[in-house]
């Protein structure tokens, strides 16, 4: 049966914060080490989420077949920023990368439900593209609580996370606008999250300014066609003009429409 597959960690304090908001907010029935509520299950395990290999595998052998996996996590940075939002994964590195599924739809629904949900005080953006888990082919997000161990364990954040991932049932709702890779920006990819939360678009993988120069066309490919993505916007800010034109050469041989910010605002 199709579900909305979360995964949990039991190792992880923010992970644990927004299961048991999930299990406060609705009912769930328990069915050995799985829960279930409408088309959601829910799968605590320990140890590290970003290092999951084979998980379809495993949920496959759990007689679960799953149209999106969201992954409740926590995210850690420096500057201990209380931040809600989520990310797809993948690593991009010199010569190689390894991408998994996006699920570009399901993020924007995931932002807009922050956007409206967050307690004060935090702020809401997408990020770019990074870590595993990077051999998903089923459509996969991040939704974390950042950045230090007080906003981890904030009861109000986890609910707000809670929240938004029950809406991603309505994800669907957004089937039908056009699908963006987005390259530049920081990592938070903050032009990319206010696009998203303001124009009838989506965006799949994103790749911060730092990424793009390790960006190769045969990444761009896979990108593209894993994120189902008609189209770059690339953030002018980001680039010199040599990048630039490499990037739009890319673009072009792939047959993918190079869009501005102007051009996406203007949808």
């Amino acid at each position: 049966m199709s579900k909305i597959v979360i995964i949990c960690s039991s190792s992880d304090p923010a992970s644990s914060n927004i299961a048991s908001r999930l299990l406060e907010l609705v009912e769930w029935e328990a069915q050995g080490d799985i829960r279930f509520h409408r088309s959601y299950c829910m799968l605590c395990i320990e140890g590290e989420l970003v290092g999951l290999r084979n998980l379809e595998y495993l949920l496959d052998r759990m007689g679960l077949s799953p149209r999106l996996i969201v992954f409740a996590s926590r995210h850690r940075s420096k500057e201990a920023v209380a931040w809600l939002g989520g990310h797809f994964t993948g690593v991009v590195q010199e010569g190689s990368f390894e991408l998994s599924r996006p699920a570009p739809y399901a993020l924007k629904r995931l932002l807009m439900a922050l956007q409206r949900n967050s307690p004060s005080g935090f702020r809401i953006s997408g990020e770019a593209t990074h870590h595993g888990p990077v051999d998903l082919h089923t459509p996969s997000l991040f939704a974390e609580i950042g950045s230090c161990e007080q906003h981890w364990i904030d009861p109000a954040a986890g609910t707000a996370v809670a929240r938004a991932i029950l809406e991603l049932e309505g994800a669907r709702e957004h089937a039908g606008e056009p699908v963006l890779l987005g390259i530049g920006g920081g990592h938070y990819v903050q032009r990319q999250t206010e696009l998203m939360l303001s124009r009838p678009v989506a965006f799949g993988h994103m790749f911060s300014k730092y990424q793009a120069s390790m960006l190769s066309i045969e990444a761009m490919k896979k990108a593209a066609e894993l994120s189902g993505a008609s189209g770059v916007y690339l953030d002018g800010k980001s680039f010199r003009s040599e990048e630039r034109r490499r990037l739009e050469e890319i673009a072009s041989n792939l047959d993918l429409k190079v869009m501005s910010t102007k051009d996406v605002r203007a949808l």
